[in-house]
């Protein structure tokens, strides 16, 4: 099953650069299931929504839509939101954690689990 990707990617308010900096328009929903992702170009202070759909044609399509953190905020795949850095497990290790995504929308799943809780803990705990 093949997906064509329409792009509402990188539409940033205007300025956004202010807050951000430069910004790498080189992230794609292509390949991803459903949920939020990380930039990891943009060192997690920008993070995209992947939402697949099939059209009424039979045609699937993911629509990406792009948002940036606060100012001196990033997002953390953890906890899929935006926070401070020390808080947040390092942005490089953000994919690790996209496979958290694959729990959205499951109603008797934990989001979760204990070995997640406890993997970010260690992480935080010694990275910084």
């Amino acid at each position: 099953m093949s997906f064509r990707v329409k792009r509402e990617a990188y539409q940033l308010p205007a300025d956004a650069e202010l807050i951000v900096g430069d910004i790498k328009r080189t992230f794609t929903c292509e390949g991803l299931k459903g949920g939020y992702y990380a930039d990891i170009d943009n060192a997690c202070r920008v993070f995209h929504i992947c939402n697949p759909q099939t059209l009424a044609d039979g045609t699937n399509t993911i629509e990406q839509y792009s948002f940036f953190c606060g100012n001196q905020t990033v997002f953390n795949q953890f906890s899929f939101t935006c926070a401070d850095p020390k808080e947040s497990i390092p942005c490089e290790m953000s994919r690790d954690f996209f496979y958290l995504n694959d729990r959205l929308g499951q109603e008797n799943e934990l989001f979760h689990r204990e070995e997640d809780v406890s993997s970010y803990n260690n992480i935080i705990a010694t990275a910084y």
